[in-house]
């Protein structure tokens, strides 16, 4: 592959992508991280982009020609999974700001003097869903 080949937005995009691991990895302070990131985004030929990486270790960006690298860094193993409400958790949660509203005008209209605090049901519903959920999905992973 010759350094003069053109090149588009996958390789410019796969650029951005390295730039920013090795942002997040420090070896890059913001300034530089910014210079290197137009460069990138105008980039017309591979040789323009390689340039960029000549002092940096992977990931390097995919260029044309080339075996793809890394061009991400690799999650930590420690990350937790992401976790979502489903099922029954995820009705409840939907619907707890509209019960909790519903509750504040019923005892504002009764002229209870603390109503606000029907509003606190909106994240103790949605602690309580959570928490069943993760109870049941740790249940699922010992068995």
């Amino acid at each position: 592959m010759s350094e003069e080949t053109r090149i588009g937005t996958a390789e410019r995009e796969s650029a951005a992508k390295a730039l920013n691991a090795h942002l997040e990895a420090g070896r890059l302070g913001v300034e530089e991280y910014a210079d290197r990131s137009a460069t990138a985004a105008t980039a017309v030929t591979a040789g323009d982009l390689s340039a960029l990486f000549t002092d940096l270790p992977e990931p390097h960006p995919v260029l044309p020609g080339h075996a793809p690298t890394t061009a991400v860094a690799p999650r930590p193993a420690a990350q937790a999974p992401e976790r979502r409400f489903s099922g029954a958790g995820a009705r409840l949660a939907a619907a707890s700001p509209i019960v909790a509203v519903v509750l504040f005008f019923v005892l504002s209209w009764a002229h209870v003097p603390m109503a606000w605090l029907a509003f606190l049901l909106i994240p103790l519903i949605g602690a309580l869903g959570f928490s069943r959920e993760h109870r049941e999905e740790r249940e699922q992973r010992r068995d």
